[in-house]
């Protein structure tokens, strides 16, 4: 029979639970003995006690008994890392520039929870319907600036200006001077006089 670091893992997030830690949590291993060959036995148990936390650090340490068949088999000293894991919704595939973003193009993965920054979108709603600003990576966490409003139009375009007043009306054509989303006022200029609007 063998027990290799899963095995502890589960353990230890099982004392985590009953210690008041919730949620998904994964484990890195840096001191004590994570793998078990236990040959002539029908079953095979860990226990888990003197389980230690320092919550600034992420650091643990706690002592893991192995029991084979219910006998004593051996116990070691672990100590590592906890990282609280949570989800994050990235590209399901390379999104080019200027692409509008469908919720059929996202897709979630595992991530730990301390690598979000406070740039990092991870909502799925917050991500739908805006505009790619650059190319997106699949399975990369994407960063506010890298999307945005949906432009409508672009520096350097050509538009119809329209200006009313009380019966009256004047168009005239304009050169849009920076690029706009829906709602959001832009700089044109009138092509003929160079004015500015």
């Amino acid at each position: 029979m063998l027990l290799g670091e899963d095995d502890m893992a589960a353990a230890v997030a099982k004392e985590f639970g009953e210690q008041g830690i919730d949620g998904r949590l994964e484990f890195e291993f840096f001191g004590g003995k994570t793998g078990f060959v236990i040959e002539n036995a029908k079953a095979a148990k860990i226990m888990i006690s003197g389980l230690k936390v320092d919550a600034a650090s992420n650091k643990f340490t706690a002592k893991a008994e192995i029991f084979a068949d219910g006998t004593p088999f051996e116990q070691t000293i672990l100590s590592g890392k906890y990282y609280t894991m949570g989800e994050a919704w990235v590209p399901a595939e390379n999104i080019e520039k200027d692409t509008v973003i469908t919720e059929k193009m996202l897709k979630t993965i595992p991530i730990r929870l301390n690598r979000v920054k406070a740039v990092n979108i991870t909502d799925k709603s917050k991500l739908i319907d805006l505009q790619a600003k650059k190319s997106l990576k699949e399975g990369k966490i994407i960063n506010e600036k890298d999307v945005g409003p949906v432009m409508l139009v672009k520096k350097g375009k050509i538009v119809t200006s329209v200006y009313r007043a009380k019966g009256m009306q004047i168009t005239a054509q304009a050169e849009v001077l920076e690029d706009g989303a829906k709602g959001q006022a832009v700089e044109v200029m009138n092509t003929k006089s160079g004015k500015k609007f």
